[in-house]
């Protein structure tokens, strides 16, 4: 059968009812998505060595033949071990499989096969354990580089390596949509030998290409998407919002806690803009617990005072109900309203969607938080002059362009906000023309976080302080890490540790557990019960990154700490602290390394959390200084934040063409990349 990029997977030779399902939860329907399926790391599977000369712990490809192969049930009763002896012109090796008995008729006496694994001499003994197989000379599974893909339930490495390999000769029918002036002055690959080459490699320098002109194409895109985004802005003007000195002057007078001078810095800079009728395009980096809310609650209220409306978008349901308290808080409560997926309220009073959508559409609903629910097409506004962005890098910028779209006649002001530090030296080519804001002051009262690495096997006084604080009345956190990039948010991993905590070191407290997986509803039982004292600890999964706001919660435990970036460390430490209250962090890693050392103590010594992410840069070199991929900072498949030299080549290409043409006409695949960005958006 002909495989073409529509070809659905299920069509593929070798996938069933059961893989399909499984290939559908990883998004994949289509040869399409097949394609764009990247690998997240490899195997270097491409040295061969005569036997005689295989090390403990080699990483090597050996081929021979079979020579003895034999099942027999494990002492313990509970597996198969399928143990056989490769031979060929240098000598012989032992292999051992556990539960794979299928082989003894696969791979009888006399087979010819190649054999890719790590080389074990332990017991003295030099032999494979568990290598992957397959005929000599077929290389997909061996000899090579091999990609390691993200899994879902029943797949296997070997079935999406063996699917995606035959799916890879549809690549070249996709069109190349870079300008071919760039190609070759970059001396790029052409997009399917990228393509092919990011999953099939035929060397390093053959995927080092292929990556780079793959990262290219990510950052290149999202510079023009923002292009596209400002130049929408600048044809429309904003509404402008008078200055009131005596009503800003009002509001800080009503606070019960003095404000920074970088907050006062940071309002006037804003309110500046506001009065313009060139939209606001403008960014406030402050760092955790630098008091960003009361900054926007202050434009809020400027905004609302002149009669026009204000949206605030949050990533969460957790923090968009966050942010409605405390904007109830700092503004007349009956005029901030809520909406959700499941939930819509004007003030503290529950009212059907519909209701509060006609509200929004007449104007008479001034201000309303919410999630990405605010961005479906049925949302709808009469005066919207101000779109606040919490936690703006989960945001993607086609996000922000379908607010522009039904805005009318005018655009609303953007005010773009983050407590993720992005290093100085990135900001200008991330964000090429915003204004930016930095809040780089602790409120008053707030104590530094006294922070402590534990290394493994020394968790004793960690104990002892945390049952002291837990006995004072005061409430930790428990965070636990995803174990790799190819798992969803695991419940497993968190019920574990509960159960742990529960039974040994916490036993009498009080324990819940929150995760990705929950149901909206139990999430906010269980968000409820920890803000309201009824539980002491809460063990989670990093879904408490942002807005968990709980000023009796005084220590922080980060298990698997070295698997987290510097900044998302520094995330984590910052959900406590958020009190005048002395507060702690523990930073316990599975494994420390002297690299790994090195990092962690960066944390324990340092507050600042700009400092930090220009010392990640420096640290983890083109490592994602977000931590896990899928903290999303943008949504890039492989491109990070410290991919500098790429980003500058992107913005200046990105000027060069729009300069050059900017309609587009001449770069009609440049253009229907755009468009279909903005057209593949789920707004849902």
């Amino acid at each position: 059968m002909a495989v073409h990029l529509g070809t659905s997977v299920r069509d593929l030779s070798g996938v069933g009812p059961v893989f399909d399902k499984d290939f559908q939860r990883l998004g994949i329907v289509s040869v399409r998505d097949l394609v764009w399926h990247l690998p997240y790391r490899y195997e270097d599977f491409s040295q061969t060595k005569p036997i005689p000369r295989l090390r403990h712990d080699d990483t090597v490809t050996v081929v021979g033949t079979i020579v003895t192969l034999t099942n027999r049930r494990a002492k313990n009763g509970r597996m198969t071990l399928t143990e056989a002896v490769l031979e060929n012109e240098t000598g012989s090796v032992k292999i051992v499989w556990f539960n794979q008995a299928y082989l003894e008729q696969a791979l009888p006496p006399g087979t010819k096969v190649a054999i890719a694994g790590r080389v074990n001499r332990k017991f003295g003994v030099t032999q494979f354990v568990n290598p992957v197989q397959e005929p000599p000379g077929r290389n997909i599974h061996t000899g090579r580089l091999v990609p390691i893909y993200g899994l879902s339930g029943s797949l296997t490495q070997r079935r999406v390596r063996g699917v995606i390999h035959a799916a890879l000769a549809a690549a070249s029918e996709i069109p190349d949509w870079l300008p071919l002036d760039i190609i070759e002055r970059e001396a790029f690959p052409q997009l399917t030998h990228a393509l092919t080459a990011i999953h099939a490699p035929d060397s390093a320098a053959h995927l080092e290409g292929a990556v780079r002109r793959l990262k290219f194409d990510e950052l290149f895109l999202h510079q023009l998407l923002f292009a596209q985004v400002r130049r929408d802005r600048v044809v429309r003007p904003a509404y402008s919002v008078p200055i009131d000195v005596d009503g800003l002057r009002a509001f800080v007078a009503s606070l019960p806690f003095p404000l920074t001078t970088a907050q006062r810095k940071a309002v006037w800079e804003a309110v500046q803009n506001l009065s313009e009728e060139t939209p606001m395009n403008r960014l406030l980096q402050g760092d955790v617990g630098s008091g960003k809310t009361v900054v926007a609650a202050m434009l809020t209220q400027a905004v609302m005072q002149a009669g026009c409306q204000v949206v605030y978008l949050a990533p969460t349901e957790i923090l968009a109900g966050q942010q409605h308290r405390a904007f109830s808080a700092f503004l007349p409560a009956r005029e901030v309203a809520l909406l959700t997926h499941g939930k819509a309220y004007v003030g503290d009073q529950s009212v059907k969607r519909e209701e509060l959508l006609s509200s929004l559409e007449t104007g008479e609903a001034c201000c309303v938080v919410g999630t990405h629910a605010l961005l479906q097409e049925d949302v709808h506004f009469d005066r919207l002059a101000l779109v606040v962005i919490d936690e703006q890098h989960r945001f993607g910028v086609e996000q922000r362009h379908a607010l522009l779209t039904r805005a009318g006649d005018r655009v609303p002001h953007l005010f773009s906000m983050t407590a993720t530090p992005i290093p100085r030296s990135l900001t200008l080519t991330l964000y090429g023309d915003l204004d930016v804001s930095v809040l780089n002051e602790r409120p008053a009262g707030r104590q530094p976080i006294e922070t402590h690495l534990v290394p493994p096997g020394g968790e004793g006084e960690m104990h002892t302080a945390l049952k002291r604080e837990l006995g004072v009345g005061h409430q930790a956190y428990v965070v636990c890490p995803l174990i790799d990039p190819s798992d969803q948010i695991g419940s497993q991993s968190v019920k574990e540790a509960a159960k742990r905590l529960s039974a040994g070191p916490l036993k009498g407290f009080k324990v819940g557990i929150l995760h990705g997986q929950l149901k909206a509803q139990e999430k906010d039982a269980v968000i409820a019960d920890f803000a309201a004292g009824a539980l002491d600890v809460l063990v989670s999964t990093t879904v408490v990154e942002v807005g968990m706001d709980v000023p009796n919660a005084t220590v922080m435990v980060i298990l698997g700490a070295d698997r987290f970036g510097l900044a998302q460390l520094h995330q984590l430490r910052g959900r406590v602290g958020r009190s005048d209250k002395a507060s702690f962090c523990f930073l316990c890693p599975d494994s420390l390394t002297i690299a790994g050392r090195d990092r962690l103590e960066a944390v324990v010594a340092c507050q600042d959390g700009f400092e930090l992410a220009e010392k990640d840069l420096q640290i983890r070199g083109s490592g994602n200084i977000f931590g896990s991929a899928q903290s999303g900072f943008p949504d890039f498949r492989l491109a990070t934040l410290s991919d500098t030299d790429l980003m500058k080549q992107a913005r200046d290409w990105a000027r060069w063409l729009m300069d050059k043409d900017p309609n587009l006409e001449q770069h009609p695949l440049v253009r229907e990349r755009i468009t279909q960005t903005f057209e593949d958006v789920h707004l849902e």
